[in-house]
């Protein structure tokens, strides 16, 4: 039987919060098998059931999670995935595997604006009665299981949440999802998890990352700074802050308020805005410099080439003494 204590170690966090980048970080040491919500099926799911509280057994979830941990260390010391998903799930992975977690948290304003432009929750739910967990609505060009990933409330918050803006609701789940997480952490022993706000992951907080999993590094300096400024750049074709409406900042601010003060974040849009602009201008000055550039007057400027070709042919044939 395999002894998976201190072999394994998930990154959790909302989703957006920097879990690819990890994964992928994770990826170039040479003995760790590093995955990216491998199942997505199985952990939205669990994911669902758990936020509901719903008397679903574990151990098909379980079973499917440790074939794939199994597959890891067959070939590798440690076996490591990345996956949002898997939050609500933590008690049980660190009772199955003896696992450790790293919950990834990033800027609340960054985190719905990105969820905003994938269309999370971009039409109202359906439900009769909100005291139940809401039955499948349809994702239109989505798969089955972002439904499952995202939750809703139940109870008397329903109505208001549903009555929201696809802002407000994300800005909910920002604050409802972390929160959980946080709770289900708290129960376990405080050398099994880590939390870390995404902004701060340097070359020198990766090490101790690494370090507190057992992991022994190959990653450079170097290596590392490479990963960080390949990561892809912000979608600036979706709305950011700069283009909310009053509704969408007062439900924003209102939600996040005070978890984005426990964790140091700026929530007030009003003082996002000119960092926000700035780095508009600057994605939108770097995009416009990829741009090949268009020749003006082209008739002129192909005049002028046959009037140079024929210039040079008469230039040759003269006989400079």
């Amino acid at each position: 039987m395999i002894d998976y204590r201190a072999k394994t170690a998930f990154a959790i966090g909302t989703g957006r919060c920097g879990t690819l980048f990890l994964y992928r970080l994770m990826d170039s040491e040479s003995r760790v098998a590093s995955s990216h919500e491998r199942n997505p099926d199985n952990e939205a799911f669990h994911r669902y059931c758990k936020w509901n509280n719903l008397p679903v057994d574990d151990e098909g979830f379980l079973f499917a999670k440790e074939q794939e941990i199994q597959s890891d260390l067959q070939e590798l010391d440690f076996s490591f995935e990345a996956s949002p998903y898997l939050s609500l799930s933590v008690r049980d992975l660190h009772e199955r595997f003896g696992s450790k977690f790293i919950l990834l948290i990033r800027r609340p304003d960054r985190v719905v604006s990105s969820f905003v432009h994938k269309g999370f929750y971009r039409l109202p739910y359906n439900v009769k009665n909100p005291a139940l967990a809401a039955g499948y609505q349809e994702q239109p060009r989505n798969p089955v299981h972002t439904f499952f990933a995202r939750i809703s409330p139940r109870g008397d918050d329903f109505t208001a949440w549903n009555e929201m803006t696809p802002v407000g609701k994300v800005a909910w789940f920002w604050k409802a999802y972390n929160q959980r997480t946080l709770e289900l952490l708290e129960e376990l022993p405080d050398n099994s998890y880590r939390l870390l706000q995404i902004e701060d992951l340097d070359y020198a907080n990766y090490i101790d990352l690494t370090n507190f999993l057992g992991i022994s590094s190959t990653l450079t300096q170097t290596d590392f700074d490479s990963f960080r400024t390949s990561r892809p750049h912000a979608f600036w074709n979706k709305r950011n802050i700069d283009q909310w409406s009053s509704q969408e900042i007062d439900e924003f601010e209102d939600q996040v308020k005070d978890l984005a003060l426990q964790f140091g974040y700026e929530y007030r849009v009003s003082e996002l805005l000119d960092g926000i602009r700035a780095e508009r201008e600057e994605a939108e000055r770097r995009l416009e410099s990829l741009q090949p550039r268009k020749k003006k007057n082209l008739r002129f400027w192909r005049a002028r080439c046959a009037t140079s070709d024929w210039l040079r042919i008469f230039a040759d044939k003269i006989d400079v003494r």
